[in-house]
């Protein structure tokens, strides 16, 4: 859903108009962070994109500058010297892989989505050798194995038309989830070696998920989906083996709250809001749930886990000059945040992703301004 915002102003005979659009994809007024479920352009594709990686021993960055216009929307890292890093490429439909084993040694390749010209790969998540992603501008989900360089896409049999497929996570048994962001679904796709199909599901209360995680239980069969659903100021989360009656919505989260992305750790659902500038800590036990806030931080919308330490949790900062902040959890009376500013002010952060050897991975793209002149009269 395009956004739009017109302001009128008079005084004594002057009539001036200023406006400036810095929106860059728009489709869920407050979903991801107000900006990263936004794809419906205001404008001109932002020209300038990055990739950038940040080591927190030294607190430097490394930077790699992308096409025009590619929106490096989503990251995922696997590996250590070498690291993979995929980037979904929403502006350019392709899929960016980055082999980093030294900021003097990488290597940069892209492979097309060729479902169609707008396609939009949007979220993406890895299983193995798969790399799994949404197709936002074609309601399709895609699979693009890392070995071979093959891609298939799943797309109808059972799927709703005009999805507005967002985030995308594989859960334990290989069902594959997805968040319905315009159909307000929660959606599974189960892939078989002969066939496919999608199953959804649905709750009066759902409105607008976005961003998922996967909880495993002590079976490693059973397992519970988180969602944030920002546009209904909710999180939830939905156990598969109740079906459609499997939905749980906690029931005291703050009205004005905008939930952006979630992660599960230290036995506890993690969540950004970026309204109300907070992350917040949730565990459910039964029907039960208590949760917890932190703060400060400023704007706080990706969030990712430091694979090698369950304490230490990083998220990208929407802020005026952009940023990146980690948060280190020791008990619920001694937490830290740690704020570093990137080095192009100006960008707005999109995906995050922590690898194995602690570096920091995160997309940036800068966006598009329009200023409109003045008109005096009088």
């Amino acid at each position: 859903m395009q956004q739009k915002r017109l302001i009128k102003c008079t005084l004594v005979g002057c009539i001036a108009a200023l406006g400036l659009v810095a929106m860059l994809i728009g489709l869920q007024s407050n979903a991801r962070a107000f900006m990263d479920q936004h794809i419906a352009l205001l404008g001109p594709v932002p020209s300038s994109s990055f990739l950038f990686r940040f080591d927190p021993a030294n607190g430097t960055f490394y930077t790699l500058p992308l096409q025009d216009g590619s929106l490096p929307y989503d990251v995922a890292v696997t590996g250590t010297a070498p690291t993979h890093v995929w980037v979904t490429e929403f502006g350019t439909n392709k899929i960016g892989h980055l082999v980093y084993t030294s900021t003097n040694d990488v290597a940069w390749s892209e492979y097309p989505v060729s479902s169609t010209v707008n396609s939009g790969p949007y979220h993406l998540t890895l299983d193995g050798n798969f790399v799994w992603f949404t197709e936002r501008g074609a309601n399709r989900v895609g699979r693009l194995d890392a070995t071979t360089g093959d891609m298939v896409e799943f797309y109808g049999n059972g799927l709703s038309a005009n999805s507005g497929l967002a985030d995308i996570k594989v859960a334990p048994n290989g069902w594959i989830w997805v968040a319905g962001q315009a159909s307000s679904r929660l959606v599974r796709l189960a892939v078989t070696s002969t066939d496919f199909a999608f199953s959804e599901y649905t709750h009066t209360l759902l409105a607008g998920p976005s961003a998922l995680a996967i909880e495993s239980g002590f079976d490693p069969s059973s397992y519970e989906v988180w969602f944030t659903a920002p546009d209904s100021h909710r999180i939830g989360l939905l156990t598969p083996a109740y079906g459609q009656n499997g939905f749980l919505f906690p029931s005291h989260y703050p009205l004005d709250g905008a939930p952006t992305d979630i992660v599960i750790t230290l036995s506890s659902a993690w969540w950004t809001d970026l309204a109300r500038n907070r992350m917040l800590r949730m565990q459910v036990v039964g029907t039960y749930d208590t949760y917890w806030e932190y703060s400060p931080v400023n704007r706080p919308a990706g969030l990712a886990v430091d694979p090698t330490a369950a304490d230490v949790l990083w998220m990208t900062l929407q802020n005026e000059p952009g940023g990146l902040a980690r948060f280190v959890y020791t008990s619920e009376q001694q937490t830290r945040f740690d704020s570093y500013t990137l080095p192009t002010s100006g960008l707005r952060p999109t995906g995050i992703a922590v690898a194995s050897d602690r570096g920091v991975w995160l997309g940036a793209l800068m966006p598009w301004k329009i200023f409109l002149p003045a008109i005096l009269k009088g």
